[in-house]
């Protein structure tokens, strides 16, 4: 599986070089200055080329060596450990920190390929919006797993959250299902092409509940390239908006700058 998957990104990265070439032999047909550039560099390209397709992929592929991913064995979690069963407890607690950081540096692979892909494509990022659509579901995902426990929450803090992230979804059962349309209307329009933003970021980043803490509080329960902003740093947030109407009346609604 893993040689089909090398020939084949070979196969299509001599492709697009291939266009490459193409498309800078059609511009600069008619023209003095970039058909010399052309040639130049065409020339100095085709020795490269030429060594890389001829002497250095062979040998690679002669003297390649068989790789495998190195899978850890997974230990029962923590809902599978008895109440006075400290090894698996501690096997548990151990094992949700590794799959911490390698969430994490899911998340930053996700970011990078995100920020090439902005910097590629500028000004029109219409092509990435399926890359940016990952890293936002990657990173919600991220947060329901691991935010708001802070830097010393463990593998038991998430397991009660997760509880009682379940028990809130079966009291409102109105709400999430609302979400899963609105998830699969999301879904469908940007399989046809239409992708909306807004879905994912409401507003301005001054105007997000995870602002409403102080600026020199840090825990570490998100991403480090998102910054770590818990959305009920104000505990009483959710009760002032039922109680005062006018209370943050914007948030999420709008992205209108306001001077003062």
């Amino acid at each position: 599986m893993g040689d089909e998957v090398r020939r084949d990104w070979w196969k299509k990265e001599k492709e697009e070089w291939e266009a490459y070439w193409k498309v800078r032999d059609l511009d600069s047909r008619g023209t003095i200055f970039p058909r010399m550039k052309y040639y130049v560099h065409k020339w100095w390209d085709a020795p490269s080329t030429w060594f890389r397709e001829r002497v250095v992929e062979p040998l690679h592929e002669k003297n390649r060596l068989p790789y495998y991913h190195f899978k850890y064995a997974r230990v029962p979690e923590i809902d599978q450990c008895g109440v006075n069963d400290f090894g698996c407890i501690h096997e548990a607690r151990e094992q949700f920190r590794k799959d911490k950081f390698v969430d994490g540096y899911i998340l930053q692979i996700l970011k990078m390929r995100y920020d090439r892909c902005m910097v590629y494509n500028f000004p029109n990022p219409a092509p990435c919006a399926q890359t940016v659509e990952d890293l936002e579901e990657a990173d919600l995902n991220f947060f329901i797993k691991y935010g708001e426990l802070g830097s010393e929450g463990d593998v038991k803090d998430a397991y009660m959250k997760q509880k009682h992230r379940l028990i809130w979804e079966r009291r409102n059962p109105e709400i999430m299902e609302e979400r899963a349309q609105k998830y699969a209307e999301h879904k469908e329009q940007l399989k046809n092409g239409q992708f909306d933003h807004s879905f994912w970021k409401k507003g301005l980043f001054y105007m997000d509940k995870k602002n409403y803490e102080a600026p020199y509080e840090f825990h570490l329960q998100k991403a480090l390239f998102e910054g770590d902003k818990p959305l009920s740093k104000d505990w009483e947030y959710y009760k002032k908006v039922s109680e005062d109407p006018e209370f943050d009346k914007e948030q999420g609604k709008t992205s209108n700058v306001r001077m003062w």
